[in-house]
């Protein structure tokens, strides 16, 4: 299912990747995964796919993901607390000030990153 299992750390690194997949070394993700498939992402997890070959442009996992940030050469993106749509979406409650509370575990609109979340 997943294209490759580790840690991307340079643009380097993501080019090695897409050239073993265009070669045909490592497998390119040809569908949208599965209820199991996604249940089974964790961290280390990178998958590769084509727009044109997957019919597919974004990437979709049932996971709530923040805004996209820039780090080094890359977009990242934080897992957060909740479900995304409607009404199933709901902020973590506001705990009142706390001395060990980060506020940058919060994201937009007082919700916050999911502990230990994927990035």
């Amino acid at each position: 299912m997943e294209t490759y299992y580790g840690h991307v750390r340079t643009p380097g690194d993501a080019i090695l990747l897409f050239e073993a997949c265009r070669i045909g070394l490592l497998p390119r993700v040809q569908r949208r995964l599965s209820e199991k498939e996604r249940l089974s992402i964790k961290s280390g997890s990178v998958f590769v796919w084509d727009e044109r070959e997957a019919g597919m442009r974004r990437w979709t996992d049932g996971k709530s993901w923040s805004a996209s940030r820039v780090s080094g050469s890359f977009l990242t993106y934080r897992e957060m607390e909740g479900k995304r749509g409607g009404s199933t979406f709901s902020a973590a409650p506001k705990a009142p000030a706390a001395k060990d509370h980060d506020a940058s575990d919060d994201g937009p609109d007082g919700y916050r990153y999911k502990p230990d979340g994927l990035i």
